[in-house]
């Protein structure tokens, strides 16, 4: 049987127009000189702008940060609510407050973040991460002197040489390693785990966290093992919502297909092995 194509086809005498793009168009292509701050919030994932060249402009194009002291009322606050609004990202911005903490070179700590971010990657690039950190208190930038002073004798003369490359430094302000030490101690764990209604449910995050001592799990191992626990039936609770508690509270992190305890993970196992004796 012979079918005839009843398409829209254009006749000779029309004319098609089409979109012509430029081949040198780049739609990641950031203009200096066309900065709309607003847009480079600290929510943007997409600030590719320096920092120092961000830094430099005027100040008619700054605008008051989401997470900052001023806004929140301390440092210790502003941080505070910058890690609760960023919770996948906490880790790695303790992480680098903790690098920090005599002072680390940019280079140092775009390079350690890649390498933290590897299993749990995102948009944020390490100087965002950085900017945010020092917008909410957290995080100071020395900014180191770009030229050095020579003199010439033949000539009578001194000039600045101007260096290439300057690998600006970040140091971690005393508020944020105060913070820092109370994550890192459990504070989480004790609010949310064993200071809160999931305490009902200690045998279960205990169970769960004994098997990631043993060895890193994959969920469909964690759901079993749960389901198979009388008090995860009613009301309903799945592995998935145990996991997200403990990664939450820093004391289990996704790496090489499986979920592991962390050393905090243990140490806050310890505890609850206490609390469930007493």
């Amino acid at each position: 049987m012979a079918y005839q194509h009843q398409g829209s086809c254009a006749s000779a005498g029309d004319t098609l127009e089409l979109l012509a793009f430029d081949d040198e168009f780049d739609p990641l292509a950031v203009d200096d000189s066309e900065i709309d701050q607003e847009w480079m919030d600290d929510e943007n994932p997409y600030d590719t702008i320096d920092y120092p060249t961000m830094r430099n402009m005027p100040e008619t194009v700054h605008h008051d940060p989401v997470y900052s002291p001023a806004r929140q009322g301390s440092a210790t606050e502003a941080l505070q609510a910058l890690i609760v609004r960023n919770p996948n990202r906490r880790p790695v911005l303790l992480n680098i407050i903790g690098l920090c903490e005599g002072g680390c070179p940019s280079s140092v700590i775009s390079e350690r973040v890649d390498e933290w971010q590897r299993d749990n990657w995102s948009v944020y690039a390490p100087m965002t991460l950085c900017r945010m950190l020092e917008r909410a208190g957290a995080l100071t930038l020395e900014m180191p002197d770009v030229s050095e002073e020579h003199e010439s004798a033949e000539e009578g003369v001194a000039y600045l040489e101007i260096r290439e490359t300057v690998d600006l430094v970040w140091r971690a302000t005393p508020e944020a390693l105060a913070l820092r030490a109370e994550y890192l101690a459990g504070k989480s764990f004790r609010a949310v785990v064993l200071g809160s209604d999931e305490a009902r449910y200690a045998e279960v995050y205990a169970a769960v966290m004994e098997a990631l001592e043993e060895a890193p799990r994959k969920l469909d191992t964690i759901e079993s093992l749960t389901d198979a626990m009388e008090i995860t039936k009613s009301p309903r609770r799945f592995g998935q919502h145990f996991i997200d508690v403990l990664e939450t509270c820093d004391c289990v992190i996704w790496g090489d297909g499986a979920w592991n305890l962390t050393d905090l993970g243990r140490a806050m196992l310890a505890e609850l092995k206490s609390a469930k004796e007493a």
